[in-house]
């Protein structure tokens, strides 16, 4: 009988070799994803951060006329012109954060997680940060499940609904970033045409960083703050300009009574 051993020994090696290559392309292809992920999660909670400080400055400017109208009408120009910049700026970060055809931004980040959905798995969360698998974050991720497309499909959904999303594109397309003619030579038109209500900010800036958060967190467990600039510094600036403005008072007072 002829002994074919050692083809077959010569198959199973090839066999072992061929395996042994295609998993070393698969954590190659896995550790380029993680890598991308991690930059353009860097690079993406830095720009909502940015559209985050810019919300509440604006929220800031907008109460101040109430809460220090004496001294935001000291210097009226300087104030409207900080309020119509940082504005701006709002309409054209949402609308590069928002755009649902952008080559980046938070459409083309959930379009990456939906392809590269199986380095959010359970399993890859705890061989990435070594956890036990009897570790709260994983007992709390297995409570939440697995990411899947339809999370993803859902989350898409959710920024759609979003209020503020038609009036800031028709802004930024129309006024910010071009000039329309409709709304050149009749800009209460676009107030009307294109309202945006500050609450309706604040809920596109919570539903962004929502989004960073659920898939970091579902990376390696990572939470981010919603923003980083002390924005209370122009509360201090205010307040510093109220008290010069009694101590001038003051002194006027004293020096008129001699």
């Amino acid at each position: 009988m002829f002994d074919d051993r050692g083809g077959e020994m010569a198959k199973a090696a090839d066999c072992a070799q061929g395996l042994h290559s295609d998993t070393r392309e698969y954590m190659t292809n896995v550790h380029e994803a993680e890598k991308k992920f991690e930059k353009y999660r860097d690079n993406l909670r830095r720009e909502v951060g940015l559209l985050a400080d810019y919300v509440r400055l604006f929220r800031k400017l907008y109460e101040s006329r109430r809460n220090y109208s004496f001294e935001v009408n000291s210097a009226p120009t300087f104030f409207s012109l900080i309020t119509k910049s940082v504005f701006s700026s709002i309409v054209l970060w949402t609308d590069k954060l928002l755009d649902d055809k952008g080559q980046r931004g938070i459409f083309d980040f959930l379009k990456f997680i939906e392809t590269n959905a199986g380095i959010f798995s359970i399993a890859q969360l705890k061989r990435r940060r070594n956890y036990s698998d009897d570790h709260w974050v994983l007992r709390e991720r297995r409570k939440e499940g697995e990411i899947t497309v339809s999370q993803v499909e859902r989350d898409r959904k959710r920024l759609s609904r979003l209020r503020c999303l038609q009036s800031l594109k028709t802004r930024r397309d129309k006024y910010h970033a071009h000039f329309d003619k409709k709304y050149f030579f009749d800009l209460e038109r676009l107030n009307h045409d294109a309202p945006v209500a500050t609450r309706d900010l604040g809920k596109a800036v919570e539903v962004l960083w929502g989004i960073v958060n659920t898939y970091s967190a579902a990376y390696d467990g990572m939470f981010y703050a919603p923003t980083s600039a002390n924005i209370n510094d122009f509360d201090h600036l205010l307040s510093t300009l109220r008290k010069y403005h009694k101590q001038h008072m003051a002194e006027y007072t004293v020096g008129s009574s001699l």
